[in-house]
């Protein structure tokens, strides 16, 4: 049961990333001259989504290559309890062995992309890598950068994921430019804070024991909200199951945070590229019990028509 004077308060973030970032950074330099800065989150973006996706399948990837090769009609539903998540790679190649063969590291990359199941290959659409590929290919970088996030230790043991989450919104930042930042993410302080503002009056009876927690932020960026308030009802109390739902516009902080709840191993089918505003409710026959959600303030909306639609909508119900 749920003690109130147990609340945790809110913290100031102490997760040390900068070595990692740094990391990061450095492998970013290493498309100079063959991308513009501006370009250059286009490739780090997906390979530090794809590094930390491998990552987690590490102990589980042979047996699931081994299983693909003898049976390739082997259900999804199998590879998955065999990978241990809701998603797996039937490739028999890594970012490690790609290395192996550089005359070839385009066509093995390739079949390394595509050996990933159907919800990696949405994450992979959304980010629009498979268009990069070829760039940096041509570019003569494709077998540096694999190589360097090869060397990249991202695994959930080694970086669990308040870090990752810390992370991934520094490196989006850093490529983002000050404009364009506060679109992809909102800083953890200050989610933790709304967390403990709106959890405080929350009614008890909503953290029993085994009771149910749905929670839904309709403008999810990589889904920072979602990952803390649940953190945040687990330490209150650890035996009530709590379920994420998010939508999100922007097709590449949709891609991070789609890839953020396959490694977390939450329902990432819950995690949808979606409008809120223009867009059918995804969930509409699901009663939330609470809603969490940063609106992009400082971006469009829909221009003109989409603020005549909304105008209209508020005169229809005054």
């Amino acid at each position: 049961m749920l003690n109130k004077e147990k609340f945790p308060i809110f913290q100031k973030n102490g997760v040390n990333i900068s070595n990692e970032v740094s990391l990061v950074w450095s492998i970013a330099n290493t498309l100079r001259g063959a991308y513009r800065a501006d370009k250059y989150r286009d490739v780090i973006i997906p390979m530090f989504v794809l590094a930390r996706l491998e990552a987690a399948l590490k102990d589980t990837k042979e047996k699931v290559y081994e299983t693909y090769k003898e049976n390739p009609s082997t259900p999804k539903q199998v590879l998955e309890s065999l990978s241990g998540y809701k998603y797996y790679n039937t490739s028999r190649f890594t970012l490690k062995n790609l290395l192996d063969d550089p005359d070839n590291i385009k066509t093995n990359f390739e079949s390394y992309l595509y050996g990933y199941s159907e919800r990696v290959q949405d994450i992979l659409k959304s980010l629009k890598f498979y268009q990069e590929v070829e760039n940096l290919a041509k570019s003569g970088r494709l077998y540096g950068v694999v190589k360097k996030f090869s060397e990249l230790d991202l695994s959930p043991s080694t970086v669990d994921s308040i870090k990752m989450g810390y992370m991934f919104e520094d490196i989006i930042r850093r490529f983002s430019e000050n404009e364009e930042a506060g679109s992809h993410y909102t800083p953890r302080e200050v989610i933790g804070l709304m967390v403990n503002l709106l959890l405080a009056g929350a009614n008890t009876d909503v953290f029993q024991d085994n009771k149910e927690v749905k929670i839904l932020d309709m403008a999810a960026g990589t889904g920072g909200m979602l990952a803390t308030s649940k953190s945040y009802i687990e330490q209150l109390n650890n035996k009530v199951n709590v379920r994420l739902f998010g939508q999100e516009v922007l097709a590449e902080t949709y891609g991070i945070g789609k890839a953020d709840m396959l490694i977390r191993q939450e329902n990432s089918d819950n995690f949808v590229h979606s409008d809120t505003l223009k867009d059918a409710d995804p969930f509409s026959q699901i009663k939330m019990n609470f809603v969490i959600a940063n609106p992009p303030f400082g971006q469009s909306w829909g221009g003109r028509m989409l603020t005549m639609e909304l105008k209209m909508l508020l005169e229809m119900t005054i």
